[in-house]
């Protein structure tokens, strides 16, 4: 007999393995899009507010091999190659495309050189490459100033940054650099705390070695500071940004009108050398009206001329005429009130090692003194346990309610100084809540069917068969009904996972989403116990009677649940992170160190220039002003 094969199972395996490669590959490249978005967004707005974009003048640049060690250098002795110039006409793309450095590159400077702004650029020019050529791997900004911990590598530290600074899945960027599609481009080597930097060069040699490094990266830091380390990097090359020449000062100021400030830089030698970069050329430029030339004289150091020249940016941008959109029914806030809230955040954003600030990301646990942590605490376990006394006492009596609504508000209070979770939107789980489902269901209906069938021979012995077994089957209906509510109802709640959204375009946008997702949770268990109570009821009232008795005491023990559960589960899904919010927010005003309409007074700022904003993250002009307004005198 001769046997024939029939390949349609096959094909079909095939087939539907296939569609789901393709669903996977679609969800990538959404998920790529959307990091590419977001890079996009970042990379144009702060461009944008960019002090060196604002007199940009294009940088001489100075190949540096020898502040790098090749991996090849161990292998083969070559003697070091001395510094060379680069054109001042190629672009950092084409330095970063170079044969010899092949995207591993190392970006240095002194301060304000336009260090930053070089990398910006070199984003920009990568971001149009990947919308022409989606294979080319994705950039991505983060700053090293947060990396402290010694014990994670390079590699899960980056997921943890981006994951916190884009509000995107872990798995997500995991998955994009074992695929090689992420361009990482780490700033502020410096910024790291000078006992961490040398530990931090040897992560990022450790990672480079690593199967989970990046084909191309970006690295930035000063000069001063990166030729401390023993340690080099391990990358192909290094540029340093050089300083203004005298012909390039006088040229841009020539073309801004500001021949009279040249002649004033050219009598002043301290002045002129203090200016060669484009951050503090810029800063004369809007602040030479206010800058005094005996005070000048009078200082003893670079440190002291910055600060003296700082001083002088800060009085001419509250001089500045500025179109206000963040004030336009209430008073501005008084200079010297500007900045005292300012010194504030920067010695938070100093204090917690941050380069961007959100305003639902305050924490209480360093933005509170001790004694203002002792009251924040008391305020919130004080209104949760007004919230939960009420329900707790009718579902459990007065005393033993009392005492469980106070050991709520006492327990939630004292966990309030944990990070503020947000619940900004919903992530629904199948498989969570079908596993809920089970394990509360399955369970349950064994427990009540055994308690059924006994109820029923004892009814059977003491009255009749029949009523022995009506009343089995009316505990098991009854129960059996009110336990597939709450088994669903559970898992519907179980298979939610609160989650920062994507994408903020407006400051505090997470609090008002958490707030409306908690008062969405606490109504839907309200209303789902309401009409298990009234069917309850119904069902009570036609096995035993007394239908509209039974069917009232059913509506409200199933309001009273409700409101119980509800504020339960309204408070794991945002609504706890609004109360920490609130009363932080209000103890901070309170004690003047924050105005109440913060997101206002940052806007404020960001049209003073002392700030930058990308969507809803707030970031001083440059790390510079950030350190001159925490250590300003006020």
């Amino acid at each position: 007999m001769t046997r024939k094969y029939d390949n349609r199972g096959r094909d079909q395996i095939n087939i539907e393995n296939g569609n789901v490669l393709l669903q996977n590959q679609s969800a990538q490249n959404q998920n790529e899009q959307l990091i590419l978005r977001k890079v996009n967004l970042e990379v144009n707005s702060r461009l944008e507010d960019s002090l060196h974009n604002r007199i940009f003048v294009n940088l001489d640049k100075q190949s540096q091999p020898e502040q790098v060690e090749r991996l090849w250098d161990t292998q083969i002795k070559i003697g070091a190659k001395a510094p060379a110039p680069i054109s001042t006409n190629t672009s950092i793309l084409e330095v970063f495309e170079r044969s010899d450095i092949a995207g591993h590159l190392l970006i240095l400077g002194n301060l304000g050189a336009g260090k930053t702004t070089t990398m910006l650029d070199l984003a920009k020019s990568l971001v149009e490459k990947v919308e022409q050529d989606s294979d080319e791997p994705i950039p991505v900004i983060i700053n090293l100033s947060s990396w402290k911990n010694l014990r994670q590598s390079m590699s899960e530290w980056l997921i943890e940054e981006l994951n916190s600074k884009y509000k995107i899945s872990k798995d997500i960027f995991r998955k994009c650099l074992e695929d090689k599609r992420l361009l990482p481009m780490l700033d502020g080597l410096d910024e790291v705390k000078p006992e961490f930097q040398e530990s931090c060069i040897d992560a990022i040699n450790l990672w480079l070695n690593d199967e989970l490094c990046p084909l191309f990266i970006v690295i930035c830091s000063r000069q001063e500071e990166y030729a401390n380390h023993q340690t080099q990097l391990n990358l192909n090359g290094a540029i340093l940004l050089e300083a203004l020449t005298d012909n390039q000062i006088q040229s841009y100021l020539a073309n801004v009108n500001r021949n009279e400030l040249w002649e004033l830089l050219r009598s002043n030698s301290e002045l002129l050398e203090l200016v060669r970069t484009p951050l503090l050329l810029s800063i004369t430029i809007l602040s030479y009206n206010e800058l005094s030339l005996d005070e000048w004289h009078k200082q003893n150091s670079t440190k002291n001329l910055i600060k003296l020249l700082l001083d002088a940016y800060i009085q001419a941008m509250f001089r500045r005429k500025f179109r206000n959109v963040s004030y336009i029914n209430d008073t501005l806030p008084a200079d010297k009130q500007t900045k005292y809230w300012l010194k504030f955040l920067a010695l938070q954003m100093g204090k917690e090692s941050q380069t961007e600030f959100l305003v639902e990301k305050m924490h209480p646990s360093t933005w509170l003194l001790n004694t203002s942590k002792i009251i924040y605490r008391f305020i919130i376990g004080l209104i949760l346990f007004l919230l939960f006394v009420m329900p707790i006492r009718v579902i459990f009596g007065d005393i033993l309610g009392s005492i469980m609504a106070l050991s709520i508000g006492l327990v939630l209070g004292y966990a309030s100084m944990l990070e503020i979770k947000l619940a900004e939107t919903f992530d629904w789980s199948f498989t969570k809540a079908k596993k809920s489902f089970l394990s509360w269901f399955i369970p349950s209906m064994i427990i009540i069917i055994l308690v059924g069938i006994i109820v029923g021979i004892v009814d059977w012995i003491r009255y009749s068969p029949i009523h022995g077994v009506l009343m089995m089957f009316a505990i098991i209906l009854i129960l059996g009904f009110f336990i597939s509510l709450m088994a669903i109802f559970s898992s519907v709640i179980d298979g939610l996972d609160g989650m920062e959204i994507a994408l903020k375009t407006i400051p505090n946008q997470g609090i008002w989403k958490s707030a409306n997702n908690a008062l969405f949770t606490s109504l839907f268990c309200v209303l789902t116990f309401g009409i298990t109570g009234l069917s309850i009821g119904l069902c009570g009232g036609m096995l035993f009677g007394e239908i509209l008795d039974k069917m009232s005491f059913g509506i409200i023990a199933g309001l009273v649940y409700g409101l119980f559960f509800g504020l339960m589960v309204g408070l794991k899904f945002g609504g706890f992170a609004c109360i920490q919010h609130f009363i932080l927010r209000t103890i901070l005003s309170c004690n003047r160190v924050i105005p109440w309409n913060y997101a206002g007074f940052l806007n404020y700022c960001t049209e003073r220039l002392f700030l930058q904003r990308v969507g809803g993250r707030y970031r001083f002009i440059h790390r510079l002003l950030q350190e001159h307004f925490a250590e300003m005198e006020i």
